[in-house]
């Protein structure tokens, strides 16, 4: 259990998603009703909670956190949360207050609530229900006036074998905040990085300014797999770690994630096309290679892609040749590349082998086309020999 003022951010992101949820926010923060937030690990679950909060009539009384998952015992989440009395369970020397007697008349939020087991839930849902517990061990009915921010990253919804009261569920999901992972809303890591650049020089006296230009582009196809969270503890060890004012590729750690953006999808983007891959888009998607696959609808730059660790190269690889072996095997009549067309695909394809071999003669020898074939992929009348 913690009073927490720590974890916040100092900026509101500029993305549509984010601007969303801050709107949702100031609505949801001047009633009492309970508030679930949803969303991975790392997202910003409670620092959306502290905002609901700090905007709310309750901003001058007490925020308290618990994590139900750090208690591996259900019995002292029990104590946590509603207090024991004394003699209550071996140890009880004296009486304790739980949370919803240190919380009264602020906010209790309780992050990752699905760990909850189900002798906790129906006492959970008897405080939501009648504003009233007893401690553990006890009998005296204690009063509470304590507003509920919940938070997982699982699917509580009912039906889904998670263990989770129905009627709980309800109760609290009546105001509900999803926040989407980062790779959905890269346009607010530039800002992210300046905060905790902004943070972190102050916090280690330096006076890092800035990302090389390789970092900035790889930022922008990480997968960040922890999210919000990652890319903190990412920009803290690389502002420790480097010599100047400058954040270089070598300061970042080896495992961060990369991720190809290649969406396969049931249908093409212009939905009065056939449905099937075209046998002429198959036949030449069978001409490159899985990692030139990559390079073209992956989205991954070339000196990005030289610059991954041979471990990683190979993870991203083999994802991708499960999208290339779907598309070529024809088992797998709808599926397209980003909601692509035909022109689309053979398009990519036709620009980068023309660049990389500099002579159109020579990249329709490479896909097994003739010239004017190729150059109809181009749509352009520009392209030389």
């Amino acid at each position: 259990m913690r009073s927490v003022q720590n974890e916040s951010l100092p900026i509101q992101l500029p993305s549509a998603a984010m601007q969303k949820i801050y709107s949702e926010v100031e609505g949801f923060a001047l009633t009492k009703v309970p508030v679930l937030i949803t969303g991975d690990t790392g997202v910003g679950k409670e620092i959306i909670a502290q905002k609901i909060h700090k905007m709310s009539p309750r901003s001058a009384k007490p925020f308290k956190v618990i994590n139900c998952s750090v208690f591996l015992d259900n019995g002292l989440l029990h104590s946590e949360i509603f207090g024991h009395e004394k003699g209550s369970f071996t140890g009880a020397a004296q009486p304790r207050e739980g949370l919803f007697e240190q919380a009264d008349t602020g906010t209790l939020f309780l992050d990752e609530i699905g760990e909850m087991n189900a002798e906790v839930q129906a006492k959970f849902l008897r405080v939501l229900e009648k504003q009233e517990f007893t401690r553990l061990g006890g009998n005296r009915l204690i009063r509470t006036n304590v507003r509920i921010i919940a938070a997982t990253n699982k699917n509580l919804e009912p039906g889904k074998d998670n263990g989770f009261r129905e009627d709980l569920y309800y109760r609290l999901n009546l105001f509900k905040i999803h926040i989407p992972p980062l790779r959905e809303h890269r346009e607010d890591i530039p800002p992210l990085v300046d905060a905790f650049l902004s943070e972190f020089n102050a916090k280690y006296r330096k006076n890092v300014i800035k990302l090389s230009a390789e970092v900035r582009n790889f930022f922008k196809y990480a997968a960040w797999p922890g999210n919000i969270r990652q890319l903190k503890n990412t920009i803290e060890r690389a502002v420790i770690l480097t010599k100047t004012d400058e954040i270089k590729f070598s300061d970042l750690p080896a495992d961060i994630a990369i991720v190809p953006q290649i969406e396969i999808s049931e249908r093409p983007s212009d939905t009065s096309e056939h449905n099937t891959i075209p046998t002429e888009v198959r036949q030449i998607l069978a001409q490159i290679s899985v990692t030139e696959f990559i390079l073209i609808f992956g989205g991954i730059p070339n000196a990005i892609w030289r610059m991954l660790p041979e471990k990683t190269q190979r993870s991203v690889i083999r994802e991708a040749s499960f999208h290339l072996s779907a598309l070529l095997g024809g088992h797998q009549d709808a599926i397209w590349i980003n909601g692509m067309d035909r022109n689309q695909i053979l398009g990519k394809v036709a620009q980068r082998r023309i660049k990389e071999h500099g002579s159109l003669a020579q990249a329709a020898k490479s896909l097994g086309v003739d010239r004017r074939t190729l150059k109809s992929y181009t749509q352009t009348d520009d392209m030389g020999d």
